[in-house]
């Protein structure tokens, strides 16, 4: 009987345990997440700036900086950064230019997954080190950061007064704010590039099919100078360089055979056709001399273009505005 009792007992507490519904499990929010009031103001580039995270989900901070803000870092060795607020008076044209001449050349099928929470762009970034056993302070002037720990940095003006710690005042100048054609043309480059590339490494941008057919990736291949009419130059190959340096615009030579692949090559074609339109690629590459490039650069062009709805030639083009 008493057996019979503490099954009866076991069986109610089963059938309780079953029917209870334990609360939703509410997501805790990581570090980075609402620093920042936002939209930050109700100017009408906050409406832009808003416009943008609507569609990608990347919310663009102009102001409101903490000096922490810039030091969450995925590297441990992320301090001593510090950063300005953009001038009033150049909100507008800032915030403006981040999201016409970066996000109006980008797809949210290519931001997925390769742009964080937020998008700083501030008026100057320096990073702080000590000298000589820390009497004195030193800063360098940082134009792009990508390794924030939820936010990618782009610096709008960059020139600020500091005092070290022996009562030196300096001004510390960059590139200033981005204002002829090539200016701007230049500067969003050297942002898109990175996105194309991270996107393309993440597999939001696939390779066209064949793209690689006629391109050998095995045997080695010549670089330097003097070596431009052997058969094996890289140009010959079909290879058009690549941009190695996450802050310039630049394409140097392709110096070993694995350094690409089928995946890199693309990238690189993409990178091509955004930094030169064809009358560029006539002067740097002469179709008489390197037939493949100019038979897969057009391959390019009309892929992201029918895939993503972006004009690589738009991008390669001097803005006027």
């Amino acid at each position: 009987m008493k057996n019979i009792k503490y099954i009866l007992l076991f069986l109610t507490v089963l059938t309780i345990t079953s029917c209870y519904k334990e609360d939703p499990i509410v997501p805790v929010s990581t570090e980075g997440a609402d620093r920042f009031s936002f939209p930050q103001g109700n100017s009408p580039h906050d409406n832009v700036v808003n416009d943008v995270f609507t569609k990608f989900g990347v919310k663009i901070i102009y102001k409101d900086f903490r000096n922490e803000d810039f030091n969450l870092s995925w590297t441990a060795a992320a301090v001593g950064k510090e950063g300005y607020d953009i001038p009033e008076a150049e909100q507008s044209e800032a915030t403006r230019f981040i999201a016409n001449h970066i996000f109006g050349f980008l797809h949210p099928d290519i931001t997925k997954r390769v742009l964080p929470p937020y998008f700083y762009v501030a008026d100057s970034i320096f990073q702080m080190s000590s000298l000589a056993g820390g009497l004195l302070v030193s800063k360098q002037a940082q134009t792009y950061i990508y390794n924030g720990l939820d936010f990618w940095a782009f610096c709008w003006n960059g020139c600020q007064p500091w005092q070290d710690m022996m009562g030196n005042v300096t001004y510390l100048a960059i590139t200033g704010k981005p204002s002829t054609p090539f200016e701007k043309f230049y500067r969003r480059g050297v942002m898109l590039k990175e996105i194309f590339k991270k996107a393309a490494d993440l597999g939001n941008i696939g390779v066209p099919e064949d793209f690689s057919s006629g391109l050998d990736f095995t045997t080695a291949i010549k670089y330097a100078t003097g070596t431009e009419n052997d058969p094996n130059y890289f140009k010959k190959r079909g290879f058009p360089g690549q941009m190695i340096s996450n802050t310039n615009f630049n394409i140097t030579n392709l110096t070993s055979i694995t350094r690409t692949s089928p995946s890199q090559v693309f990238t690189d074609y993409i990178h091509l056709c955004m930094r030169y339109t064809a009358d560029s690629i006539e002067v740097l590459y002469p179709k008489a001399k390197y037939p493949i490039i100019h038979q897969k650069y057009p391959i390019a062009i009309e892929y992201i273009k029918g895939k993503f709805g972006i004009d690589l030639v738009e991008i390669a083009t001097k803005p006027t505005e």
